[in-house]
């Protein structure tokens, strides 16, 4: 076994949770959480399970790794949480992974250019594009952001493979390739492999700062402050 303190990758930001357990640069043990989408009650014991097979006790992880999003906003609520608590309770450095970059890792390995795309509903999906240059190391073009299918094309010119679930109805043009949607299934070993690689680069964040990437706010918010503001214009008029 490689010697080193032990990691964690968390992975929450869709129905297809996962876990990661490290140990310096080698993976010890990747584990799913159950398809129910019940991350509140299995996220946790997942990460129990996995550490007493290996002997592993809280205080012995070092860095976690967590997607933090763009993605399902209670999904990430919980994993940026867990991430927080291990941070300010046994120590542990933390490093945001974002959800984006780790499904566009997913890209067959003769794919150079990759966009993204995942259902935010309205029309708009979370949307992210990369290049990968001819040493392997990837860019990113596009930042994470709400694009409309439509607005994408118009955005990125010339041959993009792309990586999507459940999207909007659209006639994509010849030079867009889709690929397979099993592929757009962000998965903890890529989030640990991105989280280990910017840990090297000392790329740590405070674990009180540590916030998901939401790009837009929840439903449930957004719909409360139209009725504030609805109920604040009433008073005024």
């Amino acid at each position: 076994m490689t010697d080193g303190p032990y990691n964690l990758a968390i992975e929450t930001s869709s129905r297809h949770g996962s876990v990661t357990l490290g140990r310096g640069d080698t993976v010890v043990e990747s584990v799913d959480l159950p398809e129910q989408r019940r991350h509140a009650v299995d996220l946790l014991p997942a990460i129990d399970d996995v550490c007493r097979r290996h002997g592993v006790t809280p205080a012995q992880i070092g860095e976690v790794y967590v997607s933090v999003g763009p993605g399902s906003f209670t999904g990430l609520r919980i994993g940026v949480t867990t991430a927080k608590v291990m941070g300010l309770t046994v120590g542990a450095r933390l490093v945001a992974v974002p959800t984006l970059d780790a499904v566009a890792r997913n890209a067959p390995a003769d794919r150079t250019r990759v966009a993204v795309m995942l259902n935010a509903k309205r029309g708009q999906c979370f949307t992210g594009v990369y290049d990968r240059g001819d040493d392997g190391a990837w860019s990113t073009r596009i930042e994470p952001s709400l694009l409309t299918p439509g607005e994408l094309c118009e955005r990125v010119d010339g041959e993009v493979a792309l990586i999507a679930d459940k999207l909007p109805e659209h006639d994509w043009p010849a030079r867009v390739t889709l690929l397979d949607r099993v592929l757009a299934t962000p998965r903890s070993a890529v989030v640990w492999a991105l989280g280990r690689a910017a840990a090297a680069n000392d790329a740590y964040v405070d674990a009180v700062q540590l916030t998901p990437m939401y790009v837009r706010l929840p439903e449930a918010e957004e719909v409360w402050r139209a009725k504030e503001s609805a109920g604040s214009q009433d008073a005024d008029s």
